[in-house]
Order: C-alpha cells, then structure tokens, then sequence
C-alpha cells in the first residue's frame, strides 16, 4: 500500500477516540428521533442548543487543564459557573451592569481570575490539580449557598429571554459558535502545542524551552475564558440564580471529558471529543425525560451516565491500546499490511 493510500487509514487511526462518543450519538440520536421527535423541530432544535451549551462550554474549559496535566481534572467547574451565576444575577445589578457585553465581560473576568488563583497554587506551589480544585469546589459550594441560600433573583431581560427561545437562529447559537472559532484559533496557537507539551511530559517541555509556570497558568486562562462564557449561558438557562443546580456540572463535565476521549493523565484530550461527549451527556438526559418515570426520574439520568461512563473507559482502553496497524485490521479498515 503506498504513503497516499496509507494516509486515510493512519488518520482514522489517530481520530480513535472519537469512535465510542460518535456511535453513542448515533444511538442517542436514532432513540431521539423515534421517542423523543419534538427535538428536531424548530424550538426543540433551539431548547436542544440553550440546554447542551452550559456543558458543551463548561467541558471545553476543563479540557484545556486535561490537556495541561498531569491529572489535570478540574473539580472546580460546577461551583465556580454556579458562583459566576450569582454574581450576574444579583451582583451587577447592583453596580448598574446589565448590558450583554459587559454581562459576558464581568463573567470572563471572574472565572479568569478564580482560575488563575488556582493555577497559581497549582504551578508555583507544585499541589495536585484534583486537590486544589476539589478545595476549590467545597469552598465555593459552601460560599454559594451562604450568599444565596435558595433560588432567587431574575436574570437581565435579554439573557433570561434565551431560555426560552424558540428559534435557533437567534444569541443561543451565535454565542457558542464564536466559543468554538475561538477554540480553534486557540489550538492553533504555538502556546497551545505547549500546552499539550507540557501535560505529556514536562520535562521534555522543560528542556525544550517552554516556561512551565507561565504556559500552566495560561491553561488556566483560557480554562476561565469558557467557564464563563458557559456562566453566561447557565444563567440564560434557569434564568434566575441557583445556589446548588450548577454543582452536577462537575460530574457530567469530567464525565462528558472521559467520553470523549481525553487521558487525565495529560497531553491528550480533543475539544471535538469533548464536544460530543458533553452532547451524549445532554442528549442521554433528554432520551430520559421523554419516558415516565416519575420520582425516579433523576436516579436513571445517574444510572444511564454512570452506565455509559464505564463502557467508554472499556471501549477507550481497548481502542487506545491498538497500535495504527491493528486498528486498521480490528477496525475493519481492510488493506494490505504495508
């Protein structure tokens, strides 16, 4: 077989951790179309984009701290959207601060800052990033619900507006696609290959000359931009404040991270991967809700994420231990050996 045919086949075989979360969108989209069909109507379609986007974006976030490593889970993600959430809510209309640039501005700026104050402690001080995050996670959660004890408060008019969109022509989209043009600048960006450097080995980064505190808090940075923009889009959502709904985005981020492929031992995780990952999160709650099971109801939402969680550690270890030949054969991807 020469190099240009060759060529297809080795791609696919990079692209294989994309195999588990593509047939588990498959599947959840054939389930979907035959119990739940309202989801591709014009206002299914635009709940579908309002509902997915909180964790489409809050999974891109985290998945920058995947990629930086070494263990790079970032615990922190639920609380922290959660505490954004608060302080659109309740805290600019304190300060007269209500227009939509400078809504998604002020929540850029805090979730920046709160993952820079984790980055910090992270590179500086040498501490895991699960415990830093975890930390993270228990202060905020606590600090959340003393500030707002219940559901409260109205989100901005234009923002509370969204969660009930009945177009998808309209901010809810336009908002996470600018996210993902800005993602893939990112990526492309020499700081970027860095990134993904130093979580595969921060020695050889070290030696290459990459700054490793610099580049880590950078992660950090670019984790914060989303985490934000994921606040902004929570709080059109539920369109008030909620002290506690944001903690399950924890779970179903790093689950939706898994999922798509990333390694949490850094150096390797997709945003694409993490995008369908976090849409098989979503659609998995969705396919739920379209049966009747009454009170139960959330407990199978855990029971089917947990469900799908295992099977894609499973799926993923069988196909990350393939090496490109193998793959090839075992993936059904017929060619003579080279």
């Amino acid at each position: 077989m020469s190099g240009t045919e060759r060529a297809p086949t080795y791609f696919l075989a990079r692209q294989r951790s994309l195999v588990t979360p593509l047939i588990l969108l498959g599947v959840l989209l054939v389930i979907s179309a035959w119990h739940g069909p309202h989801l591709f109507t014009s206002d299914g379609l635009a709940g579908a984009v309002i509902g997915a986007a909180p964790l489409v974006l809050a999974t891109l976030g985290i998945t920058v701290i995947a990629v930086a490593g070494p263990a790079g889970v970032d615990l922190s993600v639920g609380p922290v959207m959660t505490f954004i959430n608060i302080v659109i809510v309740l805290g600019l209309p304190l300060v007269g601060v209500s227009s939509p640039v400078l809504v998604f501005v002020a929540a850029i700026i805090v979730g920046v800052l709160l993952h820079v104050a984790m980055g910090t402690l992270i590179a500086c001080l040498r501490v895991s990033t699960v415990v830093v995050t975890l930390a993270v996670y228990l202060v905020l959660d606590g600090l959340n619900t003393v500030i707002l004890p219940e559901p409260g408060g109205t989100a901005p008019d234009w923002l509370a507006s969204w969660g009930a969109a009945s177009s998808i022509l309209s901010p809810i989209l336009y908002v996470p696609v600018a996210a993902f043009v800005l993602w893939t600048l990112i990526t492309a960006s020499t700081f970027f290959r860095n990134i993904r450097l130093m979580g595969a080995n921060d020695r050889t980064a070290f030696v290459s000359g990459v700054a490793l505190i610099p580049t880590r808090i950078g992660a950090h940075v670019i984790a914060g931009v989303f985490v934000g923009i994921a606040s902004v889009m929570y709080s059109g959502l539920i369109g008030s404040a909620d002290p506690t709904a944001g903690a399950s985005y924890t779970l179903s981020a790093v689950t939706a991270l898994v999922i798509g492929g990333a390694s949490l031992a850094g150096g390797r995780a997709k945003g694409l991967g993490s995008v369908i990952g976090a849409i098989d999160i979503w659609l998995i709650s969705y396919v739920l809700s379209t049966f009747n099971f009454g009170l139960n109801a959330s407990y199978w939402v855990e029971f089917a994420t947990g469900a799908v969680l295992v099977a894609a550690l499973f799926a993923g270890g069988i196909l990350s231990g393939l090496s490109p030949r193998e793959w090839r054969h075992r993936g059904g991807l017929a060619g003579p050996t080279p």
